[in-house]
């Protein structure tokens, strides 16, 4: 019986030096942001489907050390208060001066969930390499503020590269 509760918290060991060495090594771009929303239209339709048109003002941080103003526009589709689509896109001013847009985009799916995917679609200056990465995020509402954590997967490469330029 001991040998085998000795050998249970030697597999708990491994699996956890597994975990931690494996968030250590990971090549994973970390943005937070948050942001304030406001309405800039809402339509109505005979159908029952309603269109919002928002404008939403924020800041940002990453786990490389940058951080700036995040900009976005959204246009979300409901019906009989069901998210038929949500798609935003954003521009990110960051403190070097570079820019990055990305498209966030959830579906009826995964709206519930606060989950999305998110796509850098043009950027300038070193983050010209991540255009194409997709992203996943998740998403915390609090009356009209947002809180967002995003998750871009990298490889070593592209990791390196935009962190120490």
């Amino acid at each position: 019986m001991l040998a085998l509760y000795k050998k249970q918290i030697r597999n708990i060991y491994i699996l956890i030096i597994f975990i931690i060495s494996n968030e250590l090594f990971s090549y994973d771009l970390i943005n937070e942001f948050n942001f304030s929303l406001s309405l800039d239209g809402l339509y109505t339709l005979n159908d029952g489907r309603k269109f919002e048109a928002t404008t939403l003002n924020g800041h940002i941080k990453n786990n490389l050390g940058y951080y700036g103003i995040i900009k976005c526009s959204s246009l979300i589709e409901t019906k009989k208060e069901k998210l038929i689509f949500l798609k935003v896109i954003c521009e990110i001013s960051f403190n070097d001066n570079n820019k990055i847009w990305t498209v966030l985009e959830r579906n009826s799916e995964t709206f519930n969930a606060g989950i999305g995917r998110s796509v850098i679609i043009d950027a300038t200056g070193k983050f010209k390499i991540l255009i194409g990465t997709e992203c996943m995020y998740a998403v915390t509402k609090y009356e009209s503020s947002s809180f967002v954590i995003e998750k871009c997967k990298l490889n070593e490469k592209v990791f390196d590269k935009i962190k120490n330029l």
